[in-house]
């Protein structure tokens, strides 16, 4: 008895020794936060965010450690040419602001990011500084894939739409805004082919992201990293009465029965091309509306995923109002590619994304994009 009581100390004592438990303590360092991204063929269109880090202790608000006195500037690396950054609003910056003048405004367009150059985003700060640096994909080909038949959990088959994804190709930035300020002028104008896609509910089409695709997009996943893919609802905004329902309990005196989207027991002004679903399958994997200060329901636009492999099917999730969409497919730069495959999103506290910023925090990327027009419809079987 004594001997295996002895044998067994000895066996613990040997575990324990030989654990270590001689941890460092980090020594807190407070660093610049930079967020920044630039696409090819275009100018700038996004602002800078700088900030600052925190200590657990410090006893800070959040919009506190915006920084508005940074000096931000973009080089690109093949001709040393500077394009230099103003302060426009709490940690933003941006080449251009309400003062600029006519020179500074026509040097900005001139700016243009170049396909499969590299740029150096350079932050500085008091006595801190970041230098990041970003190579623009070259290329962004994407194709119209034929997913061919897809059968329903019901045993129903039903053939996929095969799109045109090509009715953008060379599109100009003034002709974005024009589009975008526009949309039905502008298509009309400009004679573009829009295709059109249906969107409709049940198990086949609103359950998951194997639910029946409304179309694919293929392309060479083995020369990308990451795609970002971008849905921006060209309509989002388009406002009219809270749609009729004759099933509803809620009576309008003049029209019956309608869908009172902001609870309130009157038919009034709401977003009439927002998808609106309330089904518990629906909120599992679109969360709840957000709604504005009079409790009318909306969604965030444009809508933004991350993908790998090829081909990838559109289906429900990938839209969240009805009319154009403006679908943007982003080659992504290898430092996107690194800050999500670290923690972006802070799942574990411990672990910090991958930074391509030296000494400092956030990431500053850049892409190339393929975009095209499609137009998503209400099934009109529901009406």
């Amino acid at each position: 008895m004594n001997y295996k009581y002895i044998h067994n100390l000895f066996f613990l004592l040997l575990i324990l020794y030989s654990c270590s438990f001689d941890d460092q303590e980090m020594v807190y360092q407070e660093r610049l936060v930079v967020f920044a991204t630039i696409s090819a063929n275009l100018p700038v269109l996004d602002t800078v965010l700088v900030s600052r880090t925190a200590e657990i202790s410090e006893d800070v608000a959040s919009n506190e450690l915006w920084i508005d006195d940074a000096s931000v500037m973009l080089i690109d690396d093949s001709t040393d040419k500077i394009l230099n950054f103003y302060n426009v609003g709490p940690g933003r910056y941006f080449p251009v602001t309400d003062t600029s003048n006519q020179q500074t405004i026509e040097d900005y367009l001139a700016y243009v990011i170049r396909p499969g150059s590299t740029y150096q985003l350079v932050v500085v700060h008091d006595s801190d500084s970041v230098i990041a640096t970003t190579s623009v994909p070259s290329s962004m080909n994407i194709q119209a894939a034929d997913l061919g038949d897809y059968v329903c959990p019901d045993g129903d088959i039903l053939p996929t739409d095969t799109i045109n994804v090509h009715n953008l190709d060379d599109i100009s930035i003034e002709q974005l805004f024009l589009l975008a300020a526009g949309p039905e002028e502008y298509i009309t104008d400009n004679n573009i082919d829009v295709d059109t896609v249906t969107y409709r509910f049940g198990d086949c089409f609103t359950k998951s992201f194997a639910s029946y695709p409304m179309f694919g997009i293929d392309f060479q996943s083995d020369n990308y990293q990451t795609i970002k893919i971008l849905t921006y609802a060209l309509e989002a905004n388009r406002r009219g009465l809270e749609p009729l329902d004759t099933l509803s309990n809620t009576i309008d005196s003049d029209s019956g029965g309608f869908f009172d989207y902001n609870y309130n027991g009157l038919r009034d002004s709401v977003f009439i091309n927002l998808i609106y679903d309330t089904t518990l399958v629906f909120r599992i994997w679109k969360g709840q509306y957000p709604r504005t200060e009079n409790s009318t329901p909306y969604r965030i636009n444009p809508w933004q995923w991350n993908i790998e492999e090829a081909p990838t099917q559109i289906m429900w999730l990938y839209f969240d109002y009805y009319g154009y969409q403006l679908m943007t497919f982003q080659a992504t730069s290898e430092s996107y590619f690194d800050y999500f495959s670290g923690d972006p999103v802070g799942q574990n506290i411990y672990l910090l994304p991958d930074s391509n910023l030296d000494d400092g925090l956030g990431v500053f990327y850049s892409s190339n994009a393929s975009r095209f027009l499609v137009y998503v419809r209400r099934d009109d079987l529901l009406y």
